[in-house]
């Protein structure tokens, strides 16, 4: 493996690891906002984690695809909180955003370079929409 390619698997082993974590902090609010009786809130919560999951599914595919598997993870549960959670989760989401604006100033390949493209623009979306208020379907 050349240093370029080693480069570009601990960029995407980083995005795993971070979207393992999204993924774990929007399951446990899913969560919360279920046992509470919040279906508003769980609705919303349902389209992020399936956003954070599909990002751990593409990222995956890609270190398989230069023959890495993803880094195995706990399977951690963390604490969180309901009340208040869409300024965490925002605060989060920059940190997603600045995270990848940062990678993709490197060199990486086209592959890599679009996958990640594509994550940053969802992570941009998420920062967005939580940054507005929530209006209920």
């Amino acid at each position: 493996m050349t240093e370029d390619q080693k480069r570009v698997v601990e960029v995407l082993d980083e995005g795993y690891r971070r979207e393992v974590a999204q993924s774990a902090f929007y399951r446990a609010l899913l969560e919360a906002a279920r046992r509470a009786g919040d279906e508003s809130e769980a609705h919303r919560l349902e389209g992020l984690v399936a956003d954070e999951e599909r990002h751990l599914m593409r990222l995956g595919a890609r270190l398989r695809e230069l023959g890495e598997d993803p880094p195995e993870l706990p399977d951690a549960t963390p604490e969180v909180r309901l009340r208040g959670w869409v300024s965490e989760a925002r605060a989060r989401e920059a940190g997603e955003v600045a995270f990848y604006k940062a990678v993709l100033a490197r060199r990486l390949d086209s592959d890599t370079r679009e996958l990640l493209q594509e994550i940053l623009h969802v992570e941009r979306s998420h920062r967005e929409a939580l940054g507005r208020r929530w209006m209920p379907v």
